[in-house]
């Protein structure tokens, strides 16, 4: 960082935070670990077993690396995963940092997006060193800052590597389609996406050649997950059975605590079929709000439709686990405009309403406890909140340029970048 906090003290800030007040009292009481899940898959993978092939694996092949990286260290497992983990974290501050200066967001925002990234464990808790989910941060800032650079080749790259880790940056081809489409014209956008699908699938290719059926069962493993006790379809059902007694059912399966029945089912059906509205819908907005429109303010627009889109994936997700909250690391720390000071209040919001009730209330929430659940639904009722500010729309674009403001220019800012 060129201002007010360099980058050496953002990164010094980041492992003191990391190692020290999250590491005592009200973080690490009561945690919730995944730690044995993927202990026990890198043993089975250091002693030769291929996952989908020798055992069940729930994860993309990325996911496998990761587990292995942290095996075998001088640490324990434990100890060198969150070390993984941790510089996840500050590569993802870093990206952020970058990404802030390329869309020309000014200095307070270039910290604040540094800053935010490195302080936001304090804000969801421990469970930040005990799930790989800061790894697809890194791979989310990679694409931003890809994108937002001109560098397409790192953007379609780490949507594919981030779609190794996590399926979820597939949805984000075709807003990244559009945007390329728009800078670089039809035939590049066109290589770049075919070249990361390319990819994407090449990875999967030995593994389907050796186990057609385990791969097979992954894919039909997450169609067939219910609907997640912490979903924003299973807020609204909790919600209404702290409010009229409407009798639900909870259950145990596919490693989460879910919600069971005719009712439950319904809804997963039709959080699905929002979901594949809300990307369409936010690639077409995108596009429309995109013409007419030059750097920095197109970059900006691509912004907000990937954190819109990272939040559609969680409000209409049939799956909502509290990791889940750090795919908003760093997108919705970079969203342009007259919201986005906002909206980095309410992701942080969002964040605190996570720890308010995981790990310490979790197990209350599934005894279907009023206190839990209402934290719950305020929670899920905030990010729907985010959808709404992360939007793309022209006003976004046409922010002014904060360096001619902080500056001082005493030249007139260019039509296209006044506010509404």
């Amino acid at each position: 960082m060129r201002g007010a906090l360099p980058l050496a003290g953002l990164v010094a800030l980041g492992v003191l935070l990391w190692m020290v007040p999250l590491q005592l009292g009200w973080y690490q009481d009561g945690a919730i670990t995944d730690i044995p899940v993927y202990r026990e898959a890198a043993e089975q993978m250091a002693s030769g077993a291929v996952p989908y092939l020798d055992f069940e694996f729930e994860y993309p092949p990325g996911a496998a690396g990761i587990f292995l990286l942290a095996w075998p260290w001088p640490l324990s497992y434990g100890t060198s995963f969150s070390a993984l983990m941790l510089a996840a974290l500050l590569a993802t501050a870093l990206l952020a940092v970058a990404t802030a200066r390329a869309l020309d967001l000014g200095e307070a925002r270039v910290i604040t997006a540094g800053v935010g990234v490195v302080v936001a464990p304090l804000l969801v808790g421990s469970l930040v060193e005990t799930r790989f989910d800061l790894v697809l941060a890194v791979a989310l800032a990679a694409l931003l800052y890809g994108a937002a650079s001109g560098r397409f080749t790192v953007a379609w790259g780490a949507l594919a590597i981030g779609a190794l880790v996590k399926l979820v940056p597939l949805a984000l081809i075709p807003i990244l389609l559009v945007y390329h489409w728009h800078r670089d014209g039809p035939r590049r956008a066109v290589a770049g996406a075919g070249g990361a699908v390319a990819a994407f699938v090449l990875v999967w290719v030995p593994f389907i050649a050796l186990s057609p059926s385990g791969t097979l069962d992954f894919a039909q493993y997450h169609l067939d997950r219910p609907l997640q006790i912490e979903s924003t379809g299973a807020a609204y059902m909790l919600g209404l059975h702290a409010l009229a007694d409407i009798g639900l059912s909870v259950e145990t399966s596919f490693g989460s605590q879910n919600l069971v029945g005719a009712g439950p089912d319904a809804i997963s059906a039709i959080s699905t079929a929002v979901l594949i509205v809300l990307v369409v819908a936010i690639a077409v907005a995108l596009a429309l709000a995109l013409r007419g429109t030059r750097p920095p303010g197109d970059a900006r627009l691509f912004v907000a439709a990937t954190a819109a889109t990272i939040v559609a994936l969680l409000v209409a997700g049939k799956v909502l686990s509290p990791q889940f909250l750090l795919w908003l690391l760093p997108v919705m720390l970079l969203i342009a405009g007259p919201t986005g000071w906002t909206a980095i209040g309410v992701t942080a919001g969002a964040l605190i309403l996570t720890q308010a009730y995981f790990p310490g209330m979790y197990w209350d929430l599934v005894d279907l406890e009023t206190v839990p659940i209402s934290i719950l639904v305020v929670r899920d009722l905030t990010l729907i909140a985010l959808l709404v500010m992360a939007w793309p729309r022209p006003r976004i674009a046409r922010s002014p340029s904060m360096s001619d403001v902080t500056r001082g220019s005493p030249s007139p800012l260019p039509a296209r970048y006044i506010l509404d």
